[in-house]
């Protein structure tokens, strides 16, 4: 049975997909070729982090900005273990971090965006969305006077 082409395509929040089949699937008098068209509505709305998309469900004020893809590269280069952080990534449930390679994170955080993180601002901080956002916030506040 050779091989059948499959088309699938996005259209306004719509996916729909295209089955080339024969007739003789549902009728077996006929034998003139025949389309299958199966549509699903809101399909297109799930994850494609090619395309930069997110889940339903999961806001992103910043989605892909330089902040989130600075730290994903740091944290991927600090880690001791092959990793694939997300933007809802927990540094210690998901991504496996200790204690000593958080502290290693906020040092190379320091650097990169030259900033300086206070250890205390960072008690609240879970996923890497936080920390891009504290860095954010960071860069972003004019520096005190010494």
């Amino acid at each position: 049975m050779p091989a059948a082409r499959i088309t699938v395509w996005v259209t306004a929040g719509t996916v729909g997909i295209l089955i080339p089949t024969t007739r003789r699937t549902f009728r077996p008098e006929c034998g003139a070729p025949r389309h299958v068209h199966v549509t699903f509505h809101g399909l297109a709305n799930t994850s494609d982090p090619a395309r930069g998309g997110t889940a339903p469900g999961i806001e992103a004020a910043h989605p892909h900005d330089r902040f989130e893809r600075d730290t994903i590269e740091i944290l991927k280069r600090l880690s001791r273990r092959p990793i694939d952080p997300g933007p809802q990534s927990k540094l210690l449930a998901d991504l496996g971090f200790d204690s000593l390679q958080v502290l290693e994170l906020v040092g190379e955080l320091e650097d990169h965006f030259n900033i300086a993180v206070p250890l205390n601002s960072l008690t609240h901080i879970r996923t890497v969305a936080e920390i891009a956002g504290e860095v954010r916030r960071l860069v972003a506040e004019p520096e005190a006077p010494s």
